[in-house]
């Protein structure tokens, strides 16, 4: 008999559920006769369906490892190795970092991050997030000082100005703790599966011919560089986004100046302009500094309003459970629509059972929408939990 299980030069081919309990139907009615009782309630019927159950389990198996060949479909630890072919690691996750002000009522030191890394002066917020000292700190006298936090965990840990008040590491000396802004970085989770495949993708643009593909390339193949949009305007005139005339602007998420303003002083067209907020002087053979321009991100809070209804009376839906969820999947890079439609097969991936009925995005928790753009092409949307409303009915 034919193998229905192949590969040939379009790919892998398998039997579908349907195909399978055909044939096993077959071999039964071959074995006891062809009035052999095979409805759905039978005995046999449902001997069948776990051979077949357990056949279409393999041939997932089976196809999932043809898969992973494909930098494209590959996931986990397959996609890291697929992708370092490409000179591309998955990127770990970042520190959120803040200032807090520290009321002293007497002389004393405390140590930080990097005298004590096991057991540096540590506070905390109201929600239990812990912020440690990153440098080691004496204060001659009383007084209120600003120091320097990270936050004990990687990941995107948000603050909000005021909630950092509890001092978990009790010492002689320091009363009490505040954080009056907003962090100074915040960092960021550990690079998804989905990131790491655009990552990727555009990383083989770096030997091309056109100048802007290779260069959100090389600019994406920088440490810690977690996000690249670069807009040109080869035009004469200065474009509806206030770009001018025969311009490139770059705005990257991530990385250091210096190694920004290389990769933008290496690749631009010679007597193409640059337009950003940041400039960073890159020096030439000729011994003049050229200064070079580009932006950075501003991240724009995302609300996302959703009512859910269960298909099932018996089946309870996890409010919590979902959010998180898509807290985890949903991450926008720069000037990325959200997109009402794409956070409910979010919804529906997680819970089969939970009907999305109504709901939007939003940028002031007020107006929902289907669909929004960030406010300008330099803004990128920022989720959190605690902006995700999720309504059970």
């Amino acid at each position: 008999m034919t193998n229905p299980n192949y590969v040939d030069s379009t790919g892998l081919h398998t039997e579908t559920v349907t195909d399978i309990i055909t044939t096993l139907e077959s071999g039964f009615r071959a074995i006891y006769g062809p009035n052999i009782n095979l409805n759905s309630n039978s005995p046999d019927s449902q001997l069948i369906n776990l051979f077949a159950q357990a056949l279409i389990d393999n041939l997932d198996s089976i196809v999932q490892v043809y898969n992973s060949f494909d930098p494209d479909t590959a996931i986990g630890s397959v996609l890291d190795q697929r992708a370092a072919i490409n000179g591309i690691v998955r990127r770990g996750a970042s520190y959120t970092r803040t200032n807090v002000t520290l009321t002293v009522t007497q002389a004393v030191t405390i140590t930080g991050l990097d005298t004590n890394p096991a057991a540096p002066f540590t506070v905390q917020d109201l929600t239990g997030n812990k912020f440690n000292l990153v440098t080691t700190t004496s204060f001659a006298a009383a007084g209120d000082y600003i120091c320097e936090f990270q936050a004990a965990v990687a990941g995107q840990i948000e603050t909000i100005p005021n909630s950092i008040t509890t001092i978990s590491t009790i010492t002689a000396g320091i009363s009490a703790c505040n954080n009056p802004d907003n962090a100074i970085i915040t960092g960021l989770n550990q690079e998804t599966d989905i990131e790491l495949r655009l990552r990727r993708s555009q990383s083989v643009s770096r030997p091309s011919t056109g100048y802007l593909p290779g260069m959100t390339a090389d600019l994406l193949s920088i440490d810690n560089v977690v996000d690249v949009k670069v807009y040109e305007n080869n035009s004469s005139a200065t474009d509806v986004n206030g770009t001018p005339g025969h311009t490139i602007w770059c705005v990257v998420d991530g990385g250091t100046e210096t190694d920004i303003a290389t990769v933008i002083y290496n690749k631009r067209n010679a007597g193409c302009g640059m337009r950003g907020s940041v400039i960073h002087l890159v020096p030439q053979v000729n011994g003049i500094d050229l200064p070079v321009k580009f932006d950075r991100p501003v991240y724009q809070n995302l609300y996302i309003q959703l009512t859910v209804e269960s298909l099932s009376p018996t089946h309870l839906i996890d409010s919590d459970f979902l959010k998180q969820t898509i807290y985890d999947q949903v991450v926008y890079t720069i000037y990325q629509p959200a997109d009402y439609t794409a956070i409910t097969t979010v919804v529906k991936n997680a819970d089969k059972y939970a009907v999305v009925v109504s709901g939007g995005v939003s940028i002031d928790n007020i107006t929902f929408s289907p669909f929004l753009y960030p406010s300008t092409l330099k803004n990128r949307f920022l989720l959190s939990i605690s902006r995700i409303s999720i309504t059970v009915i």
